[in-house]
């Protein structure tokens, strides 16, 4: 089963080496999402949602790669046990959700980040969810079909409004980022062109050399060709340099930016709803506020 694949990363995640930023990474992570105290009726919720975002979410500075990659990458993501292999697990889902329809083995959610619509194996959830309910949960990927990992951070009815007008101010800058994109591509585009007009007018002066019995002839073609090689050098130079400032934009900006972005919401979220559940005769609309 799933749980059995997720207590298995929970277990190497939380010991050495992997566990060495574990305390600072907590001071980090209540910094954003509040203080996790034990008398809190969520405690161990907060507390699983916390590891989670260790082990999904959190950067490591010294190698820029989650828990979860560095795992991954050391090679024990994969056993021999099928149970164990949480190498599926990078392909994970983190969002907020609303529910849109409850079976009897599933449910039907939309990630409200994208708009991206999924079938979630979900066997208790009339137990869980509601009909519109907006949430914070993780979705992973398991032989074909998608699960939740079953930490939740469920908000309440009045705070829809506020949460979809975040989300939008991050649709916004996201366009941007997108837009930017979209520009370094198309001059990508243009310089393989040139590059590409570039090596058809040597290979055709290449031709026009192997057919030339005029030594003049060849000298000129030689001369022309010499110029091209530089032009040609240069072109290939340019495309180089743009796929690298495309790679570097798309994994700082579309992808740890947007991830960061997101993540950094849905801690502000969980810190709200934290102090919705320890606070009374307060209103939604005076906590889920900036």
């Amino acid at each position: 089963m799933i749980k059995d694949s997720i207590e298995y990363l929970i277990k190497i995640a939380t010991n050495p080496p992997y566990s060495n930023n574990l305390l600072a990474a907590r001071q980090e992570y209540q910094k954003y999402a509040g203080g996790i105290f034990d008398d809190d009726k969520s405690y161990e919720n907060q507390m699983a949602l916390f590891l989670e975002w260790y082990i999904f979410d959190r950067i490591e500075p010294a190698h820029d790669q989650t828990v979860l990659e560095l795992i991954i990458n050391d090679g024990k993501g994969k056993t021999l046990d099928s149970l164990k292999n949480i190498n599926v697990f990078i392909s994970h889902i983190h969002g907020l959700f609303i529910i849109k329809k409850i079976k009897d083995h599933s449910i039907k959610a939309i990630n409200l980040f994208d708009n991206e619509q999924y079938d979630v194996v979900e066997p208790s959830g009339k137990l869980y969810f509601s009909k519109n309910s907006i949430f914070e949960g993780r979705l992973l990927t398991y032989e074909n079909s998608y699960y939740f990992t079953g930490n939740f951070c469920f908000h309440p009815e009045g705070s829809k409004k506020f949460i979809k007008s975040e989300i939008k101010k991050i649709f916004s800058l996201q366009k941007i980022n997108v837009k930017e994109l979209k520009l370094q591509n198309v001059k990508l585009k243009n310089e393989n062109k040139k590059l590409n007009k570039t090596i058809s007018l040597i290979e055709k002066l290449q031709e026009k050399i192997q057919k030339s019995n005029s030594e003049k002839k060849i000298l000129t073609i030689k001369k022309d060709l010499s110029e091209l090689g530089s032009i040609k050098e240069k072109h290939e130079e340019n495309c180089s340099l743009l796929k690298q400032n495309i790679n570097i934009f798309t994994h700082e900006k579309i992808i740890r930016e947007s991830q960061s972005i997101q993540t950094r919401l849905m801690l502000k979220l969980s810190s709200m709803r934290l102090l919705l559940e320890r606070s009374r005769n307060i209103e939604v609309k005076d906590i889920y506020k900036n």
